[in-house]
């Protein structure tokens, strides 16, 4: 099977290419520039993939730039949904969406039939391309993931949990963070590319797909529980400036419809993640 991924040299694209070579896929790496529809035409009608995952994205939230969301994220997938529908029609391609479209939607874990309300530029140009995503879905099998928040070795600092565990790896004795009273449903990327290969090798089932844990931790638990595993107590401070408008205060997921599709999936522990980043 070869497997055309899109972000392969990005954090969670690293992960998804070992991910892949292990369960005996050839991953090709997507060379061309995204927002270049010409050599992004030119790429696929060359490779001509059996599968495609797309993870290419602009990810940052807390950035002020807001034209790279709508360039990358939406019109950049447009191009490559263009391409495949061109010269591969009726490929598999799945797209990696945000459990952040659902922004702050109430009524407890969230699944694929809770209404977007997205919050910041991220996530309406994720939204959006989803709904543009839909133009193609007469020439293409498409499955979107909606992965929740996910972290582990090799995430950049300027994400939460990287920067906490950054903090505890130097033993310093104060962090100072944002917003410290929001929840979220944190997997782990290891978790997280194993059931975006899942979903892509397996024939097409469902148009959309959450990929959670079904668990949900608030900052204040993440630090108590980095301090069990090092033994270092850290004091937390909070600084105005590193507050986002719009926040999202909880993102909850229901994984039930990702178990039901992968019966094998199991996530990992936020604990065992935070284990695995700690001890380098």
């Amino acid at each position: 099977m070869r497997v055309l991924v899109t972000g392969a040299d990005g954090f969670t694209g690293t992960y998804l290419v070992a991910e892949l070579l292990s369960r005996g896929c050839e991953a090709i790496s997507f060379a061309s520039d995204i927002t270049d529809a010409d050599a992004v035409d030119a790429e696929i009608a060359a490779v001509k993939p059996d599968r495609v995952i797309h993870l290419a994205a602009i990810a940052f939230v807390g950035t002020d730039a807001v034209d790279p969301f709508y360039r990358v994220n939406q019109l950049g997938t447009y191009h490559l949904l263009g391409a495949v529908a061109r010269h591969v029609p009726h490929a598999h391609v799945l797209i990696a969406s945000s459990a952040n479209i659902y922004g702050n939607s109430t009524g407890g874990y969230l699944n694929e039939a809770t209404p977007p309300n997205p919050a910041n530029h991220y996530a309406v140009s994720k939204w959006a391309m989803e709904l543009g995503a839909g133009m193609w879905a007469d020439r293409l099998h498409m499955t979107i993931a909606r992965p929740f928040n996910y972290t582990g070795v090799g995430q950049e600092e300027q994400y939460l949990i990287p920067k906490i565990v950054a903090h505890f790896r130097r033993r310093d004795p104060v962090i100072t963070l944002g917003n410290i009273d929001v929840s979220r449903d944190f997997g782990d990327v290891r978790s997280v590319v194993a059931a975006y290969a899942g979903l892509s090798l397996a024939p097409p089932a469902v148009p959309v797909v959450n990929v959670a844990t079904g668990n949900v931790w608030n900052i204040h638990q993440i630090v108590a529980m980095a301090s069990r595993i090092t033994g270092h107590e850290i004091k937390v401070e909070t600084n105005p400036a590193f507050m986002r408008q719009n926040e999202v205060e909880i993102l909850a997921g229901d994984a039930a419809l990702l178990h039901s599709l992968l019966p094998d999936w199991q996530p990992y522990s936020l604990e065992e993640t935070l284990e695995w980043m700690l001890q380098l």
